[in-house]
């Protein structure tokens, strides 16, 4: 989050990464929303899949948005959520993903689980095997992909 966005042919700056936006499959990113400075700007969500590249200190890509407010709502921004496994216990808050550039998908999950914990064990990365339900109060993992995985950190 914080990457200037550059779009078109002539790499004009568009504005920057302020959230992204995931799929309702919670498997995807499909929507980058745009942090544009100005106090009356409304908000620009650039389409994912106009992205060509996404590089440590920038994101270049079509100048494509998502203009239909319906499309704009094509997930939500989930950092901060409970993480559920399928038995309803809790493995951690979100705090960042992990994903492939060209596609959008998201590979992994890096979970909080309080400040004390992440100091001493570091914050644990979950790979993402299988399909995510993303709600407004929580992302439950798939209860068989989840077991297989495992956290790591």
């Amino acid at each position: 989050m914080g990457l200037p966005v550059l779009a078109g042919p002539d790499m004009r700056p568009v504005g920057r990464v302020q959230e992204v936006l995931i799929s309702q499959d919670g498997l995807r990113l499909c929507g980058l929303v745009l942090e544009t400075g100005g106090l009356l700007s409304r908000r620009r969500v650039l389409d994912y899949q106009a992205v060509r590249a996404v590089g440590s200190t920038y994101v270049l890509a079509d100048e494509r948005y998502l203009e239909d407010e319906a499309e704009t709502r094509c997930g939500s921004a989930l950092t901060g959520l409970p993480v559920l496994d399928g038995s309803g216990e809790e493995l951690g808050t979100l705090d960042d993903l992990y994903f492939e550039p060209s596609t959008g998908e998201i590979r992994a999950l890096q979970l909080s689980r309080g400040f004390v914990d992440d100091l001493l064990s570091g914050k644990a990365i979950l790979p993402l095997d299988g399909p995510a339900l993303t709600g407004e109060g929580a992302i439950l993992l798939d209860a068989a992909a989840e077991s297989e995985g495992g956290l790591w950190t």
